[in-house]
């Protein structure tokens, strides 16, 4: 972490440098005035090593972000070597926009343009790799082709080609500027948050400045003009190094999500735009440039639409399964409470549309704490999993429910059931019971066995999973007053009255 301390030593640091070249630029002999440019190549040498160090320790998709910045910044210190060399050994230069030099600052936008459209679906990431490497070579040669139809090495004897070049680079600054802004506010990433803070701030200072420096330079060639290279480059190397006090992101946001789908797009655009301008000049290469763009883009979110809907059907899946797992107790391998709520909620509402009877079993182990109390929780655990086995099996309809109420209670639903079906049932699970023959030496039976209330409602009326759990509570209870081990019906009239 950065103290505020350390970040404001930075700052001194940044300002004592642009004093100093500041001092350089306006005191120094004209002779030395290659040393002005030289400036302006530390700091954007010193960019580059902050850039560096920052990466090192950051994941590669983060990483690649912070390298194409590096990219960039070398591609512009290129050209400013370029500059430096011609004022040293007096080169002629026409209007100061010799060919190679601009190519070289126009080059420093591919790498931006490429870091502003990266994913952020990281799922992706190999496929837009390889749509950008595509783009930026496309770029690239359509920068070429635009700038030397106009320029030559030593520039160009035109007044107009110098003010088209000056026009480019605002245009180029400002969507630049525009975009990483956009990327900033919508990442949700805490590095890539960082980056893109960084390159906003700087993108936009550097396009107040350099568009002042290039405009005053085509009318007066001042040497102090270049702190308005050198400036923002100080400026971004604070950034760089002072960046890890970011604050934390805030939750994404809708209008966020959908910048963050559309962020992509920058690329293709700038691409669409050359193919555009390049096709008054050679038709068939802008066309080809612009149909690619669009290819490439229809291509790459056909791409980030299939992923989405593998992660869709992925997360559907998952949700499928969590519902399945929650619906099943753990012990037993049979439907729990919540399973059997959910069940008798829509059973009752099916019985009603149909006008059908629906009967529910609640089903108590006999003397149930006193096995536990005897031969102990485990035993008694698997005497829960025989029992539930056994009920499992002994119904035998595909639209019959069984499930684990909860501690020793079991339930049964039974659709489509009326009291005397459902009594037999019953019966058969009583004997079910009985017949496994599990030991319980406390118990007057001298095996397991289970008391059951019946409650059915015969679909005259509306029934209620409510009414029908309280009827078979009842008649539950009268089962084990009546001496257990037996079945109990609750009156269908009380049931009609629930």
């Amino acid at each position: 972490m950065v103290s505020r301390r350390e970040i404001g030593k930075m700052w001194m640091l940044a300002l004592l440098y642009l004093v100093l070249h500041l001092l350089v630029s306006t005191c120094l002999p004209e002779r030395l005035a290659p040393l002005s440019t030289l400036f302006i190549i530390l700091a954007q040498i010193a960019v580059i090593v902050a850039a560096w160090r920052v990466s090192r320790k950051l994941d590669s998709s983060i990483r690649l972000l912070w390298w194409l910045l590096a990219a960039s910044v070398g591609f512009h210190a290129m050209a400013m070597s370029l500059d430096l060399f011609s004022e040293a050994f007096q080169l002629p230069v026409q209007n100061y926009v010799p060919g190679l030099s601009v190519y070289c600052s126009m080059l420093y936008g591919v790498p931006l343009l490429v870091a502003v459209s990266m994913p952020f679906d990281r799922r992706i990431v190999r496929v837009a790799r390889a749509t950008n490497a595509l783009f930026s070579l496309a770029v690239g040669v359509l920068l070429y082709v635009q700038i030397f139809s106009l320029l030559t090495l030593q520039g160009s004897a035109n007044r107009a080609d110098a003010v088209l070049m000056l026009r480019m680079f605002d245009l180029l600054d400002l969507f630049l500027a525009a975009a990483a802004t956009i990327r900033w506010f919508a990442s949700d990433h805490p590095s890539e948050r960082r980056f893109f803070r960084a390159i906003a701030i700087f993108l936009w200072v550097d396009a107040l400045l350099v568009a002042i420096h290039n405009r005053v330079l085509i009318r007066h060639d001042y040497v102090w003009l270049d702190l308005c290279i050198s400036a923002p480059y100080a400026v971004l190397a604070v950034l760089i190094m002072s960046s890890r006090n970011v604050p934390r992101p805030v939750t994404a946001s809708h209008g966020t999500r959908i910048l963050q789908g559309g962020s992509t797009i920058f690329l293709s655009v700038a691409l669409l735009v050359m193919g555009v301008m390049t096709a008054r000049t050679h038709f068939w290469l802008g066309l080809a440039a612009a149909l690619l763009a669009i290819l490439g883009y229809g291509t790459l979110s056909a791409f980030a639409q299939s992923r989405w809907r593998e992660v869709e059907e992925s997360l559907i899946l998952s949700n499928e399964t969590l519902e399945g797992l929650v619906g099943v107790d753990s012990l037993t391998g049979i439907p729990n409470r919540w399973a059997f709520d959910e069940t008798l909620e829509k059973e009752c509402a099916s019985a009603w549309r149909a006008r059908a009877p629906i009967s529910l079993l609640m089903i108590d182990v006999d003397h149930f704490k006193l096995l536990n109390d005897s031969r102990g929780h485990q035993v008694g655990d698997a005497c829960l999993i025989r029992i539930a086995g056994a009920l499992r099996a002994a119904l035998p309809r595909m639209t019959d429910f069984v499930g684990r109420y909860g501690g020793e209670e079991f339930s049964a639903i039974l659709p489509t059931t009326n009291r005397r079906g459902a009594e037999a049932i019953a019966l058969k699970l009583c004997h079910a019971i009985e017949e496994l023959r599990l030991n319980h030496p406390t118990s007057p039976f001298g095996v397991v066995t289970v008391s059951i209330g019946v409650a059915t409602c015969d679909g005259s009326t509306h029934p209620s999973a409510t009414g029908l759990v309280w009827s078979a509570d009842q008649a539950l209870y009268e089962a084990k007053d009546g001496g257990r081990n037996r079945v109990e019906s609750f009156a269908m009239d009380t049931v009609k009255a629930l």
